[in-house]
């Protein structure tokens, strides 16, 4: 573990590759500057009429691999037990029905697994090889397009770390995002989102914190929403080209992609998805949307997966045909919702005949 703590004390230290800070900041950028938007580079389908297509066909033909289910409940998030030994943690979750176990960090909180000794890193490899359970991601959003410099620079900070634990746990991925030009919020919408210079310090940003954990089977799953450049498939797909390396693959969450424009457009929204990203998804979550009724101006709320217009018919039949099972972690509820999203997921599951593991 030497090494990993050399590589965080010297980002603590300030010594990043040199010229990454060095481009525009999202407050420096000059009007006429910019190139255009084109279909390649974001994600903003036009094709599609607002209100349904009634000619749709659906192939809910399943495939063979079998989902795993994760919550975000706190009971089944696997934090650094303080109050429990881990294998008592790991076997709760798995008590509670759930193969797969994930843990967030907020903006610059510390993971604490990165604290963990060698004999609690034993103890929780081996808990979890025992119950089955798969420590899935440890995610964290940190503003990495920040207008301060330095507040870009300390989300950097965070995301390395986060995947410096992951990495000593044995845990597939950190799900992370680029985050907003905004200098308050890390996923509002801002003016200054969707420019070139924007786009250049988000891929330098990425670029950084995979060079600084190079090595590493942890990979970085990116997830898109559509307030911040990284809103779609197709951006998803060209932050991987831009970046150029296999550690950056997808945390896949068709919901944040929803507009009034595709919204009664998840079948296809979805289909989109997997044909862009396909073996690139490292994990997905389950949640849905609905834009409420009685408001003259669309109001898009998130919700327990059921409770809104996502086709989880085709999300899971696209999933049962990845190569090898992804988790799908149930988010966005009141504890007391989950049992409900988690019977509607496995009831949806069954009625098209993918299998959830067990």
């Amino acid at each position: 573990m030497s090494g990993m703590m050399s590589r965080r004390k010297a980002l603590a230290a300030g010594a990043t590759t040199a010229g990454l800070f060095a481009a525009a900041s999202c407050t420096e950028n000059q009007t006429g500057m910019n190139k255009p938007e084109t279909r390649e580079s974001r994600w903003q389908e036009s094709e599609w009429s607002r209100g349904p297509n009634k000619n749709l066909k659906r192939d809910l033909t399943p495939g063979p691999t079998p989902i795993r289910l994760a919550c975000s409940s706190f009971t089944t998030r696997l934090w650094y037990p303080e109050d429990k030994s881990i294998t008592e943690a790991v076997k709760s979750i798995r008590d509670q029905g759930y193969t797969s176990a994930g843990v967030a960090h907020g903006p610059y909180k510390h993971n604490k697994w990165l604290d963990a000794t060698d004999s609690e890193v034993t103890e929780l490899k081996a808990a979890l090889k025992k119950y089955d359970v798969t420590f899935f991601d440890m995610m964290t959003y940190d503003n990495i397009l920040h207008p301060d410099r330095a507040i870009r620079e300390k989300g950097i900070q965070h995301v390395t770390e986060n995947l410096e634990a992951a990495e000593k746990c044995g845990a597939q991925s950190v799900c992370a995002g680029l985050g907003t030009c905004d200098s308050e919020f890390g996923l509002s919408m801002h003016p200054d989102n969707w420019t070139e210079e924007t786009w250049k310090l988000g891929v330098d940003g990425i670029k950084q914190i995979l060079r600084d954990t190079s090595g590493f089977k942890a990979v970085l799953g990116m997830e898109a929403v559509i307030t911040t450049p990284l809103d779609g498939p197709m951006a998803l797909k060209r932050l991987r080209e831009d970046v150029g390396d296999p550690h950056v693959q997808v945390a896949l969450d068709p919901a944040n992609m929803f507009t009034i424009a595709n919204y009664y457009h998840s079948t296809e929204m979805i289909n989109r998805c997997f044909d862009i990203l396909g073996e690139d998804i490292a994990c997905c979550h389950g949640k849905d949307t609905f834009i409420e009724r009685d408001k003259m101006l669309a109001l898009m709320t998130m919700k327990p997966a059921g409770k809104g217009v996502q086709d989880y018919e085709t999300y899971l039949v696209r999933m049962s045909h990845l190569k090898y099972p992804r988790t799908l972690l149930l988010e966005f509820a009141q504890p007391e919702e989950y049992p409900a999203a988690k019977a509607f997921v496995e009831e949806t599951a069954a009625r098209v005949g993918v299998k959830i593991y067990s």
